[in-house]
């Protein structure tokens, strides 16, 4: 079986699997945090030491966790990235769910240079969607993923355009929680990231086609867990001018806030740390006229194991797909310290709920 090295903070390193999403893993968060926006602002911060751990399996075996797993309550494919065509820039996001074998895609488009921003969510039959157990390759009739890790086909269509893109994993595989499964809202998530995609293809708005370079990043879950008693999350996806990936997670449910981050290096190593709370931090609320709803657009994150202060800022603020009542799916940046250097990176933001 596959060992993957995993690295842990000092005060969560004697932690169990399991534990990320407990009160342990509560009670390891530090009691304040650095504040600031932009490296002007930023104070920085001291790196605390981290403390090996052994090494863990992964429950995770790729290419063939790709495809598709038969009888899954729960499963999705989730791709987000950041595209240039001759200076003008956009971020994309498709989404291909099969939820109790009710097949979605959620197709969202920004166009960051002109602040513009364009969505579209459909459910479909089970008889609309295809979903592969033997190779990637999983299509609804809006969008579809497809092909080996190294030349995936990604595409997807709305009424402003489409998204014709071809993926190529590049560097080591995140195993999130360092082994690829973890705890999840009373169940358990497989869960891994392609973080480092090279693309490249056509995006295609409004009539006009452009020709796109840029990066993605992929993020795959499927397992079984009860959102009921959810109340909120944010989710953040970072790709580092230092070439590091951070998976980051912040869960508010009836047990408490649960702030954690995978953290891989590009020598494939992982660090599993604790993440100062981001609700004191979220800041420049945009509300929904379509669903009501509240998000916030920026945040300071503070990893104090990594010495990180990062300013999050997600423009344009209306970046929500209007699906299940509204989820938040937002195309940013990242400016700030890690490791006692300054840092630039690119984000998406996930919200879920409510910040009211």
């Amino acid at each position: 079986m596959r060992k993957q090295r995993r690295r842990s903070t000092a005060a969560i390193a004697s932690l169990a699997f399991g534990a990320v999403l407990t009160g342990a893993a509560l009670s390891a968060i530090p009691a304040s945090a650095n504040t600031g926006s932009g490296l002007a602002g930023i104070t920085k911060p001291s790196a605390a030491a981290a403390t090996a751990v052994p090494a863990f399996p992964t429950f995770v075996h790729l290419p063939a966790d790709q495809a598709a797993h038969p009888n899954t309550p729960i499963e999705w494919w989730y791709v987000v990235g950041h595209l240039n065509a001759h200076g003008h820039r956009f971020g994309y996001q498709v989404t291909i769910l099969n939820i109790g074998g009710a097949p979605q895609a959620l197709i969202g488009i920004t166009d960051k240079t002109t602040g513009k921003y364009y969505t579209q969510s459909q459910r479909y039959s089970s008889d609309q969607a295809s979903f592969s157990t033997t190779a990637l390759d999983v299509r609804t009739p809006s969008a579809s993923l497809s092909g080996p890790m190294d030349a995936m086909r990604l595409h997807a269509s709305l009424p402003v355009g489409e998204i014709d893109l071809t993926l190529g994993a590049r560097g080591p595989a995140m195993y999130d929680n360092g082994t690829g499964l973890m705890p999840f809202l009373g169940g358990t998530s497989y869960y891994y990231s392609l973080p480092s995609l090279a693309t490249e293809g056509t995006l295609t708005v409004n009539g006009t086609a452009y020709e796109v370079t840029g990066e993605s990043w992929l993020d795959r879950q499927w397992g079984a867990w009860d959102q009921s008693n959810l109340q909120r999350w944010t989710w953040m996806p970072m790709q580092l001018s230092n070439g590091d990936r951070v998976n980051l997670w912040d869960l508010l449910s009836e047990g408490g806030e649960f702030p954690y981050a995978t953290v891989l290096h590009p020598d494939g190593t992982h660090e599993i740390v604790a993440v100062t709370p981001l609700a004191d931090t979220t800041a420049d609320f945009w509300t929904s006229p379509t669903t009501g709803k509240r998000y916030g657009t920026r945040w300071t994150v503070t990893i104090p194991s990594l010495g990180a202060s990062l300013t999050v800022v997600v423009e344009p603020q209306g970046q929500e797909i209007q699906a299940g009542g509204g989820v938040y799916e937002g195309a940013g940046s990242v400016t700030g310290w890690y490791r006692g250097k300054p840092v630039t990176g690119q984000v998406y933001v996930e919200q879920y709920g409510n910040w009211r």
